[in-house]
């Protein structure tokens, strides 16, 4: 092939299109350059950015742990707070509980007499209301008589003493009332708390006592009379028996069985000394002292009637002397009767006794010496209780009988 000679001119263009070039290249590689040291630029500030992030990641893993510290001692803390709020509920309900059970009228008031809680045993005393919390203790009704209420309310709250005065209900309760300072845990007076105990038993318990001190002296002095009747009473068997016995072993034995009936009379007066001693049942224990019974040997008939001390006691005497009598002379020395009889007169004024003995040892006449049981029969009797009195020697055997009036021997 043939090489066509290059125009003149042409060799030029293609050296400044070689110049363009290099120009170009120069220029790229200064961008180049610069792109490069921006690179390196970036990437130092990569690192020290890493190294940023590093510093902060560190400190956020350390306020992590802290906050994870302070989350458990919060924790801790909510525990702790949760157990101190349980306690002081418990506290509260062993406090309401104890106000309830103790059942003493507890009102809290403020500083300008406004009432800021209440137990439930102050509605027996004021006419309150849960809405009435907040409401002036002077606007609410009252059961008890306290006009001094405000002032003594006012004055323990200038003096921060103590004021008590006793208060009364129209229904005659009573009532010890207090008013003293309500004082809170930091010794700050927040108000007044009134208290009212109920004193209505202790009052009328002092008030009986009183009365039983003065139902006891009386008491007492009659138990110092009957003491003195009763040793007045053992002198004059005493004596009587010593005068009358011929031996002091007969004397003995004849005073051991009359403080025997005696002892029994008091037994039964003493056992209850309203109700008196009963006729009836006298009789029958000092028969029965001596081994008789009622039955075929001994029959007892007459109306109910209960003695009182004085005529029990000398007719419990006059029965143990008849009824000794009978065991040693008359009707219980063999298989003889003894009929013991009472009843009443016509206007019931006058009670007529009769003790009959039948079958015993014929006796014509009298005993020859009287002896206590004939003196106490027919002049002790008549002497102590106002009564008639009849012994006789009949060949049937001995009969005894006596009127006396019924208001000197039956218990009223």
């Amino acid at each position: 092939m043939t090489r066509t000679p290059a125009p003149e001119g042409s060799e030029s263009a293609g050296e400044a299109h070689v110049e363009s070039i290099e120009a170009e290249l120069r220029l790229i590689k200064g961008r180049l350059k610069l792109t490069i040291e921006k690179l390196d630029f970036t990437k130092r500030e990569l690192k020290s950015t890493q190294e940023e992030y590093q510093a902060i990641n560190f400190k956020l893993q350390s306020s992590n742990e802290e906050l994870e510290t302070s989350k458990e001692e919060l924790q801790t803390v909510n525990a702790e707070l949760d157990h101190r709020v349980r306690d002081l509920g418990r506290a509260n309900s062993d406090l309401q509980n104890l106000l309830e059970s103790t059942q003493i009228a507890t009102v809290f008031l403020d500083h300008d007499l406004r009432v800021r809680s209440f137990t439930p045993a102050a509605t027996d005393i004021f006419h309150l209301l849960e809405t009435d919390v907040g409401r002036p203790i002077d606007h609410l009704g009252s059961r008890v008589s306290y006009p001094e209420l405000s002032e003594d309310v006012r004055k323990v709250l200038t003096k921060l003493g103590t004021v008590e005065r006793e208060v009364r209900t129209r229904e005659g309760s009573q009532y010890i009332a207090r008013v003293h300072p309500y004082r809170s845990v930091d010794n700050f007076i927040a108000g007044a708390v009134l208290t009212f105990l109920d004193v209505t038993g202790t009052v009328r318990a002092e008030t009986a006592l009183r009365e039983s001190d003065s139902r006891l002296r009386v008491l007492l002095a009659e138990l110092q009379h009957r003491v003195r009747n009763t040793l007045a009473v053992v002198k004059s068997i005493t004596a009587r028996t010593a005068l009358t016995s011929g031996s002091v072993e007969e004397m003995a034995a004849h005073l051991a069985g009359r403080l025997d009936a005696f002892a029994r009379v008091q037994s039964a007066v003493t056992r209850n000394p309203d109700a008196g001693v009963r006729l009836k049942g006298m009789i029958a224990d000092e028969l029965l002292a001596h081994a008789a019974h009622e039955g075929d040997q001994l029959t007892i008939d007459g109306p109910d009637l209960a003695l009182n001390a004085k005529a029990a006691e000398s007719i419990s005497l006059a029965l143990h002397e008849l009824t000794t009598n009978a065991v040693k002379h008359g009707a219980l020395t063999n298989s003889g009767k003894i009929h013991v009889a009472w009843r009443l007169n016509g206007d019931g004024t006058a009670l007529h006794f009769d003790w009959t003995e039948k079958n015993g040892h014929p006796i014509a006449t009298a005993p020859s010496r009287e002896g206590f049981g004939m003196e106490l029969l027919t002049r002790i009797l008549p002497h102590d209780l106002d009564a008639k009195t009849s012994v006789s020697f009949e060949p049937q055997g001995l009969r005894f009988s006596m009127e006396l009036p019924l208001d000197h021997v039956v218990q009223k």
